[in-house]
């Protein structure tokens, strides 16, 4: 009997760490007002970047300061032991400010400990011995072999791009502008990360293969997001969300646990709070409460948003739940 404890106390570890694990958004970096190096984690989860000679820059909407230009020697290091996830999706906008030279690549982001052991987007240019081209998703594997997927041709139009690079068990992905347009059967592979697990935007993990041009709302999920979670994301508007009467409400404990409580800074008459969540889906509502009940919301960013009557909103703000 006893030369069957240690096998029932490894299966039961396995399948625990198999059933603990949530689908969720583990880190979230939306880059808004990075005047100095430490980059907020909006994710919830305290994981905040170092950068390094980022500028601030306008968003895709056209919002100074809500975006990071990476100039070709920029990069955010941040902590990445706990994202070695067998299944993953990488989400950035992006826009392309520089070709790179024929025959190179610029790593967007990359998570692992060394060259060719690490999971990464990049943009290139005729790139490795595969001619790549444009957006590229790519990880080495546990086998010693590596699964690409490519978009095959260069963007030069100087827009912003969603780009979604998702791995689940059976597929890798590449997402542009939330149409799929690769995809690779991976047969089960598992991603390899290594011993040192670093995480890296604007460049390899090695410090080198720079990108120029800009990025923004940075998020990694631990699954495979879905073609109409992406889609959520391609079709976020802050500006349709942050009113011009932001800053006028105070929230607290922030971030909170179980209770988020309002302070209003001038009278609301009746009203109706909207607490949204990342995607812009709205996720609770109450009446002319000022303690709210946050118990059973998900662990994340959210936005809440006070109406009165009329149906004007009046005031906005923002709040973590741990």
């Amino acid at each position: 009997m006893k030369k069957f404890i240690p096998i029932i106390i490894c299966l039961f570890l396995f399948f625990g760490k198999l059933t603990a694990q949530d689908s969720t958004l583990v880190l979230y970096y939306p880059f808004n007002e990075i005047y100095d190096m430490y980059v907020p984690d909006e994710s919830g989860n305290d994981n905040r970047g170092l950068a390094f000679h980022t500028w601030p820059a306008k968003d895709r909407f056209g919002e100074r300061d809500k975006a990071l230009f990476f100039k070709g020697d920029s990069f955010i290091n941040f902590d990445a032991e706990q994202f070695d996830f067998d299944t993953y999706s990488y989400c950035l906008w992006v826009k392309i400010e520089d070709q790179p030279y024929f025959e190179s690549a610029g790593f967007i982001f990359d998570i692992g400990s060394a060259y060719g052991v690490d999971q990464y987007v990049a943009y290139t240019n005729r790139y490795s011995l595969h001619n790549l081209y444009g957006f590229l998703g790519q990880g080495y594997n546990t086998d010693g072999s590596s699964s690409w997927v490519s978009q095959g041709s260069l963007v030069y139009d100087q827009e912003w791009h969603l780009i979604v690079y998702t791995r689940s068990y059976e597929s890798i992905k590449l997402y542009f502008d939330g149409e799929m347009i690769n995809e690779l059967n991976i047969y089960q592979s598992l991603p390899i990360y290594g011993d040192d697990i670093k995480g890296f935007i604007g460049c390899r993990n090695n410090l080198d293969q720079f990108f120029k041009g800009y990025i923004d709302d940075v998020r990694i999920y631990n699954y495979a997001i879905s073609q109409e979670e992406i889609g959520a994301l391609l079709n976020i508007n802050p500006t349709a969300i942050y009113e011009k009467y932001e800053g006028k409400i105070t929230l607290y404990p922030n971030p909170a646990h179980e209770e988020i409580n309002l302070t209003l800074s001038r009278d609301s008459g009746e009203f109706t709070i909207n607490i949204y969540d990342i995607y812009g889906k709205k996720v609770l509502a109450v009446r002319n409460q000022t303690s709210i009940d946050i118990e059973n919301l998900s662990t994340g960013l959210y936005i809440l948003k006070l109406q009165n009557d009329g149906k004007q909103t009046v005031l906005t703000a923002r709040f973590i739940k741990r």
